[in-house]
């Protein structure tokens, strides 16, 4: 990493297997490492490595959506500037972390499932990774130009905290990028949505991450600053669907301070 300011206060903390240990193991991660283990979506290192080419995977189609998404977001952040200090909340395996740093930025990927972060760590060797819960571990302020959530926002149950404390850690001009996640249009597809998911994890056992996952409505993210949407499913998509191309659900939203 060449950006002393970000690997001073990484300094200090410790690091294990070669993530940086902010906040101490969470309940959570037990549970999600079932549903992960379940879903077949802990993948080897060469898997990881090759991502987000998904070709051989069972969720193929799924990775080629993710692809365009990832794609979007290098382009929409290459129009900011080159060398940005990018948060990535949620990273996983780090496979997004790394496809943004090989755009030329500065990238921080966070997260609390510890199995993850130490492949990420392992796999690629230009982001930093953190164990670290976003909303209470101490992480610096006003240092990062963009903040982003793929395919993580709905793990945060209040959205209007989590992006307030994004804005604490971001600068001025500082950017929130949502990517890879539903915002539903109405209360009653929102509340469809927390449904399904609740008779999905009992019917899979674990009922327990019904509770750690929660459906946003857009209307409810678009009053929390100012807000661009990028992208979102539209004629376009279902024009995709029809000719054999991988159709996203998602919506890409980008939200500054007002």
């Amino acid at each position: 990493m060449n950006d002393p300011m970000l690997a001073a206060w990484l300094n200090d903390f410790p690091v294990v297997d070669g993530v940086r240990i902010v906040a101490p193991p969470s309940a959570f991660e037990t549970n999600y490492r079932r549903v992960r283990t379940l879903e077949r979506r802990i993948l080897t290192d060469e898997q990881v490595r090759q991502l987000p080419n998904g070709e051989g995977l069972w969720n193929a189609e799924e990775w080629r959506i993710r692809e365009r998404g990832a794609v979007r977001l290098t382009n929409a952040l290459d129009k900011v500037g080159q060398g940005l200090r990018v948060l990535e909340v949620g990273c996983g395996n780090g496979w997004l972390s790394e496809w943004i740093h090989q755009a030329g930025h500065v990238v921080m990927g966070v997260d609390a499932f510890t199995e993850e972060l130490v492949q990420a760590a392992r796999v690629f060797k230009g982001p930093s990774f953190v164990r670290a819960d976003v909303l209470s571990s101490p992480l610096p302020s006003a240092l990062f130009d963009v903040v982003v959530f793929a395919a993580s926002f709905q793990y945060f149950p209040d959205p209007g905290l989590t992006i307030a404390r994004c804005f604490d850690l971001l600068k001025p001009e500082g950017e929130v990028h949502i990517i890879d996640t539903i915002l539903y249009r109405s209360t009653a597809e929102a509340h469809a949505a927390t449904q399904r998911s609740k008779h999905y994890y009992d019917r899979i056992g674990c009922p327990e991450m019904a509770a750690h996952y929660h459906a946003h409505r857009l209307s409810t993210v678009q009053a929390l600053g100012k807000v661009r949407i990028l992208s979102t499913p539209n004629g376009m998509e279902r024009t995709l669907k029809r000719f054999g191309r991988p159709s996203s659900p998602f919506t890409h939203a980008i939200i500054q301070r007002q």
